[in-house]
């Protein structure tokens, strides 16, 4: 198979795994509880009486209110008086464990919303939930290519905005409520926001993390960076690397065998090959000659996966004997 080929199976097997886990994803999110549900809310003297319970099953373990944090028991219950410091809205911040992944909602202190009375009636954000919003793990292209952000809503019936990274998608929704759209590939965070027709809004962010896979599973490897240590080495006569290996889809690679050798007989003895840790990283040490201080040491890695394998050759300036 060329390499073209494999690179459009791997592409038709990211897309049909799109498809597939969103399918579950919007199923999955029709059946479960809101994650937040709010009683009445009462809004006097430049202040927010606010109470009402978390889905602490939701992963959603901090609660913050205008940037206020906000204690919450075992069962999901909160009870908290908010100073709005002039603000118009209640900004309610639920962060993951990790804090990489965090849902928002946003209740407006103005307009129909604010009944007699300053009182915000329960189930103010009942339509925003109803309308099943998701945002599922982006899905990174080869290397420098776009970002392929995917999600979808179950009820757009009473959605009046929905946008990804500030990017209007309402309009790019399918008939099943999904949508796919493209990010640059230097983006670190993705945010879907949802409003509905009361000005009620769901914000849902996700921190992108670079994802690794098992050498068995690696989409080709590459060796991604290098770093050398020479601290010490005019005394010790020891260099230390670091190697870092990514399949060609950017992920980190773990299990990788790694090996080095060097070039000009620098080397008192051939380091012994690793592999690869969690985090696509490898250690060795290497163990110079005293004839080599002062001089380029060249090196050759080698990164190898059951299905592929990668070489490099990098080089750092020795530091001079002492004496």
């Amino acid at each position: 198979m060329n390499r073209s080929s494999a690179g459009k199976l791997v592409q038709l097997g990211l897309t049909l795994g799109i498809t597939l886990a969103l399918t579950f994803a919007l199923t999955a999110s029709s059946a479960s509880a809101p994650v937040l549900n709010l009683g009445p809310i009462t809004v006097a003297d430049g202040t927010a009486t606010v109470a009402g319970t978390v889905d602490t099953g939701a992963g959603q373990n901090q609660l913050t209110i205008n940037g206020q944090p906000v204690g919450v028991d075992a069962a999901g219950t909160f009870s908290s008086l908010v100073n709005l410091n002039g603000a118009s809205a209640l900004d309610f911040q639920l962060t993951g464990a990790g804090g990489n992944q965090q849902v928002a909602f946003e209740v407006p202190l103005t307009g129909t919303l604010l009944g007699p009375g300053g009182v915000i009636p329960p189930g103010v954000l009942d339509s925003v939930q109803q309308a099943g919003l998701s945002l599922l793990a982006p899905v990174t292209g080869l290397t420098g290519q776009p970002i392929t952000v995917s999600g979808g809503v179950l009820d757009s019936s009473n959605v009046a905005g929905l946008s990804v990274n500030g990017a209007d998608v309402l309009d790019k929704l399918a008939q099943d409520g999904s949508f796919s759209v493209e990010v640059p590939g230097t983006t670190k965070v993705i945010s879907v926001h949802l409003i509905d027709k009361q000005g009620a809004s769901e914000t849902r962010t996700t921190v992108l993390q670079t994802q690794s896979v098992s050498a068995a599973r690696a989409v080709g490897v590459r060796i991604a960076k290098i770093r050398f240590i020479t601290r010490g080495a005019a005394r010790t006569h020891r260099v230390g690397m670091v190697i870092t290996v990514k399949d060609r889809l950017g992920r980190l690679v773990r299990g990788a065998k790694i090996s080095v050798s060097a070039k000009h007989r620098s080397l008192s003895r051939s380091p012994k090959a690793t592999r690869s840790g969690r985090k696509g990283k490898a250690t060795i040490g290497l163990r110079v000659r005293p004839s080599a201080l002062g001089k380029r040491l060249v090196v050759v890695v080698v990164a190898k996966t059951p299905k592929a394998k990668a070489r490099k050759t990098s080089s750092v300036r020795l530091p001079r004997r002492h004496g």
